[in-house]
């Protein structure tokens, strides 16, 4: 049976982040921007005219979005997915599914962060570095950066709606 799991961070480790693996994607985002860890199953799932994928809480609700590979917005949530982490926002936390999820110490693990280059940021895009990881490129998100993206796509889909 799988269990949720709580980020804890005594003290802020600025190399400890929180690997989201989906749809051969590597995403590492802070562990102190990160809530905590859940199973998908203790998520309400239902598709929503915000383009979340369901909802998670009890009293004060949190959007779960779902990504993939492009880190565009999915709809349907994929079998694949069995995680989702909740990023700390100023309201409440927002959802984003995934794979699989791990601790990753990037200096223990000798994981060295590069800069993006100019010509592959976009407008919106939360990436802000990228590293290396397993012979496959990784992005790193700052977890605020990985809020605003998610709620642009969301104000995105809503007006497509209308």
């Amino acid at each position: 049976m799988k269990t949720a799991a709580k980020i804890t961070t005594p003290h802020h480790n600025p190399h400890r982040y929180v690997l989201l693996h989906f749809d051969d994607r590597y995403l590492f985002v802070p562990q102190a921007d990160v809530h905590a860890v859940e199973i998908i199953a203790d998520a309400h799932l239902t598709r929503t005219a915000t383009g979340s994928v369901g909802w998670f809480g009890h009293g004060s609700e949190s959007p779960l979005f779902c990504l993939d590979k492009a880190l565009s917005l999915l709809l349907e949530v994929p079998e694949s997915r069995e995680y989702f982490v909740l990023l700390k926002a100023a309201k409440q936390p927002f959802g984003l599914t995934c794979d699989e999820v791990e601790n990753i110490d990037l200096q223990r693990e000798h994981l060295h962060r590069q800069k993006l280059p100019t010509v592959m940021k976009t407008t919106f895009s939360p990436i802000s570095q990228l590293v290396i990881y397993q012979s496959q490129l990784g992005c790193v998100c700052q977890g605020a950066d990985l809020v605003h993206y998610l709620t642009q796509l969301s104000k995105q889909f809503m007006q497509g709606r209308r």
